[in-house]
């Protein structure tokens, strides 16, 4: 039977906010307008920490110095944004001195390891003699531990570097100073390296954030895209994959590969796992398919996130789906029977 989870409310939140205004820009940014037109939000607002909070550290250990947002002391533990997201493309300048390590969290889960609960994308002085036995994905732009990336494109500590990393459902790319390092269907990493859990099985839905390490790091022009179209439902969605075969329309019948899960990133549903393709009736599923499928051509690839009035609302579906759960479908339209 088909299975469908809601989102929570914090997430909600997160995805309703994205159209705040953004901050002044210094000499060197692209001008508002073209901000603006870019759909970009300024995550640090230049002044406070307002919108950020710690997770396994001392909010004391965190800094806000104008443009800069930095880590000035060990125990900081994790830097992570009040809302949480899920496809985004995350702009961040960063800055480490000589020995320097940290990392930018992705889609990490409320508690537990931002690095392995949800992932890292390491920041290091790559070159420094005390890594040079490191793991190959613990390098900088590694998913950490997990993925490794391509080396040399980071500046020598002291300089500032860019990352733009983009989430799109199960794919993951982090650019470095304007070239593609790691470039990562996270989905088709199904053994977790180090006994930490499969890039495959983590939440698509989480936190943003910045490591402390022990050593200073700084961060400035941190800035977040939302990749996601909402519908008047509720319903939330992203096309990783648009398809060039028939559309389906309203109430057919499709063939589809679907994975369920839920906010946490437990799966509920596993047939694209399983490459069992299912066949159903629209008509037949929870309101959330029924909107969310059509539009989408045979070949096409979409998430959804679907809110609990859409899935299995106050009552839940037995003991894989809680009440008020928000669920995510990774749906691939295989035929039109």
């Amino acid at each position: 039977m088909l299975r469908f989870v809601q989102l929570s409310k914090l997430f909600v939140v997160a995805f309703a906010v994205l159209a705040c205004g953004m901050n002044s820009v210094r000499a060197g940014d692209p001008p508002k307008s073209e901000a603006k037109q870019e759909g970009f939000v300024r995550l640090y607002n230049g002044k406070d920490l307002s919108g950020w909070e710690v997770q396994n550290g001392k909010l004391e250990c965190w800094k806000a110095d104008g443009e800069l947002l930095s880590c000035i002391h060990e125990g900081g533990g994790w830097l992570r944004s009040t809302k949480m997201y899920s496809d985004f493309v995350l702009r961040v300048e960063w800055r480490i001195p000589k020995g320097g390590n940290s990392g930018i969290g992705l889609r990490f889960p409320t508690t537990g390891d931002p690095a392995h609960d949800g992932m890292e994308i390491q920041v290091l002085d790559d070159d420094d003699a005390q890594y040079k036995n490191l793991q190959a994905a613990q390098y900088t732009g590694g998913i950490y531990y997990q993925a490794p990336a391509k080396r040399g494109a980071a500046k020598p500590p002291g300089e500032w570097n860019v990352y733009e990393i983009t989430c799109l459902g199960p794919h993951v790319t982090v650019m470095l100073n304007g070239k593609v390092i790691n470039d990562a269907m996270v989905d088709t990493f199904k053994a977790g390296l180090g006994g930490y859990m499969p890039l495959a099985d983590r939440p698509e839905i989480g936190h943003v954030g910045m490591q402390s390490h022990g050593s200073r790091v700084d961060f400035r022009n941190i800035e977040i895209k939302n990749l996601t179209k909402a519908t008047a439902s509720g319903l939330q969605y992203v096309d990783i994959a648009s398809g060039g075969g028939k559309e389906v329309p309203a109430g057919a019948k499709v063939n589809v590969l679907l994975n369920g899960r839920l906010v946490s990133g437990k799966k509920f549903e596993t047939g694209r796992d399983r490459q069992a393709p299912v066949e159903m009736p629209l008509n037949g599923v929870i309101p959330g398919l029924q909107e969310g499928i059509p539009g989408m051509k045979v070949g096409g690839r979409r998430k959804l996130i679907i809110p609990p009035e859409l899935g299995y609302g106050e009552r839940g579906d037995g003991n894989l789906i809680p009440p008020d759960a928000i669920l995510i479908y990774d749906v691939e339209v295989k035929g039109l029977p």
